[in-house]
């Protein structure tokens, strides 16, 4: 009689500790992901731009990206030699390609071209330029700085090099703590590390 008592006690416990597992199961964090994004093409950039390279090629060969970098998770820094990797915060694809998408469209509003391409699409046409990156840094802490150390340069269509190598380091405030915040910054971080790709090709291009 006892130890049917028990089986049954033990039983009952067994089920509840099922139903707490699978309601915890059914209330569990939701995975959130992120793109980079391209800064909005105004007016002046698409008149600033229009006529003094609109008809010329541009690829952006493959990003660089150190190891560190090229995972789904998003990663933060908690202290100067200290990653974090966001359990549930995530690159929507691979950051590599974002960033050289991102790069591309920021060329077309900043030039005023439409032929600007990144890999693997650049491999299709006839380029005028072609912009190599190396990315040694792209990261930052939650509610603080993102920094995008990056070398960088430029080569013709026949693969001279034109304009290189040029270091840049670029810091953006990040204006919140969470990695929505912090994905915007490194929007923001390309969009003037674009600016600048976008002066030296205007200067190549008027010379």
């Amino acid at each position: 009689m006892k130890n049917r008592i028990f089986v049954r006690f033990f039983a009952v416990i067994l089920g509840i500790a099922m139903l707490f597992q699978f309601g915890c199961a059914g209330r569990s964090k939701q995975a959130r992901f992120y793109v980079l994004t391209p800064e909005a093409g105004s007016a002046r950039q698409m008149e600033s731009g229009s006529g003094i390279a609109s008809d010329i090629a541009i690829g952006i060969s493959p990003v660089s990206l150190p190891k560190y970098l090229r995972k789904q998770q998003i990663v933060a820094r908690s202290g100067d030699n200290e990653l974090r990797l966001a359990e549930y915060d995530r690159w929507a694809g691979k950051i590599e390609e974002d960033i050289g998408r991102v790069i591309a469209e920021n060329l077309s509003h900043l030039l005023g071209t439409d032929k600007v391409l990144a890999y693997p699409a650049m491999e299709a046409i006839a380029k005028d330029y072609d912009i190599k990156i190396d990315i040694s840094r792209f990261d930052g802490q939650l509610g603080g700085d993102i920094e995008l150390s990056v070398r960088w340069s430029v080569f013709d269509g026949e693969g001279k090099v034109v304009y290189g190598v040029k270091a840049t380091d670029i810091f953006e405030p990040t204006r919140g703590g969470d990695y929505d915040h912090l994905v915007a910054a490194q929007s923001r971080a390309l969009a003037v590390f674009s600016r600048e790709l976008a002066d030296v090709i205007k200067e190549l291009t008027e010379g």
